[in-house]
């Protein structure tokens, strides 16, 4: 369900590729998603909502990859994801599940998910720790694992397409396609930069530097249950190796391409046609320095974060100062669910009560159609009953009444 719109867009890439326009609008709102959730991941406290920008952000790549019609690229990136994120995201169930087993233990209500409560667990699941660094790393684009072929080839499938494809040549609200091509390179290496970021941030306050859990919870501390942590192994494999599947070929050999070359009948020809019926291809020289320029990025983001982020300077959420500034912008996210709240909630919920409710379902179905059926009803009920008296003389008069009326009527004629 999170991926059904890169699916859509590559199943459908025979007609993107004859709209470059869409295909750059595609390409934009994906990278600014991709920077947006990016800035949010880097000041939440919840280890879930960390893990959930970062998936938002990472769908912004994808989306970045099949919108400048490197289909293959896009897919690609959806399935290394699928691998390291649900390693994180069931790793992170570990975590939340001893911390529940901890402070169930000492009759505590401390939140269980707040990374503030958290820290030195590499100790207590060892285990876990070590599968998440993997998929951290494969997140940040460390090569040789899985994150860093697939997003390295979304952004040297970028950097390419500057130059000799349908969307370097159009334009994109009056900006020259080739401009907006390079600022989408640009700002992707900046999201990349925060994920490093931000997911160093997440492990060193897990799992490094001293617990805060709490002295009789520490005891408590342990390793889920191989029901739970096994899955995390497979997944820890699948993270490291799902490069594999579609090195480029600079590096693969023999196995060079893999995925390239199975989803070909699909979208060969739609990507052929970005690209002016030719295989995009970038000098050795260039590919190495978009690769140096990518490793470096999430090395520079790894060791700002480690520079940076101080464990041991942490103090448990509930002694935690308020946040301030743009770190409470951002630990607000953007302000984004507020701005859609009353942009959209309230005044919805407003016509609804107002229009909808009190004035069509209570004013005029119950009011008018239901109540005043009734009302309506009633009142002739009620004159009915009035010429009902049950006294002999009146019906008398009204017959007598009634005789002389007829009688008036056709003799009027």
């Amino acid at each position: 369900m999170v991926t059904a719109g890169v699916y859509m867009i590559a199943r459908s890439a025979t007609l993107f590729s004859l709209a470059p326009v869409a295909q750059l609008t595609v390409a934009v709102v994906g990278v600014l998603t991709a920077v947006l959730a990016a800035t949010i991941g880097l000041k939440q406290w919840d280890i879930k909502k960390v893990l959930a920008y970062s998936t938002v952000s990472q769908l912004g790549y994808m989306f970045v990859g099949v919108g400048v019609g490197a289909y293959t690229a896009g897919v690609f990136h959806l399935m290394t994801h699928a691998f390291f994120k649900a390693l994180l995201f069931l790793g992170s169930g570990s975590v939340i599940y001893a911390m529940h087993r901890a402070y169930h233990a000492t009759h505590t209500h401390a939140d269980a998910q707040d990374m503030r409560n958290m820290g030195g667990l590499k100790a207590a699941m060892p285990v876990t720790a070590t599968l998440m660094w993997i998929a951290t790393l494969a997140i940040a684009g460390i090569p040789p694992l899985s994150g860093f072929v697939s997003k390295d080839e979304i952004l040297a499938a970028v950097f390419a397409r500057t130059h000799h494809s349908t969307l370097a040549e159009a334009t994109w609200l009056g900006i020259p396609g080739s401009v907006v091509l390079y600022g989408i390179y640009a700002l992707g290496l900046a999201a990349a930069l925060m994920t490093a970021v931000y997911m160093t941030r997440m492990m060193l306050y897990t799992f490094h530097g001293p617990n805060r859990t709490g002295e009789a919870e520490r005891p408590h501390l342990a390793e889920a249950p191989w029901i739970m942590t096994g899955p995390l192994v497979v997944l820890g494999i699948l993270s490291a190796v799902g490069g594999l599947v579609n090195l480029p070929k600079l590096f693969g050999g023999g196995m060079a391409e893999i995925l390239h070359h199975w989803l070909e009948p699909v979208v060969g020809e739609a990507t052929l046609q970005v690209t002016l019926g030719e295989t995009p291809h970038l000098s050795h020289a260039t590919e190495y320095a978009l690769i140096g320029t990518a490793v470096a990025i999430a090395v520079i983001g790894i060791a700002l974060a480690w520079a940076r982020c101080k464990p041991a300077a942490l103090v448990p959420a509930a002694d935690a100062p308020a946040e301030v500034g743009l770190g409470k912008t951002l630990a607000n996210k953007w302000y984004v669910d507020e701005a859609y709240d009353r942009a959209v909630v309230q005044p919805t919920l407003g016509v609804s009560r107002t229009v909808l409710w009190k004035g069509l379902d209570t004013g005029v179905i119950d009011g008018v159609f239901v109540n005043g059926s009734a009302y309506l009803m009633r009142g002739l009920g009620w004159m009915g009953s009035q010429v009902q008296t049950g006294r002999v003389g009146t019906y008398a008069w009204v017959i007598v009444l009634g005789a002389i009326t007829l009688l008036s009527a056709f003799s009027f004629r």
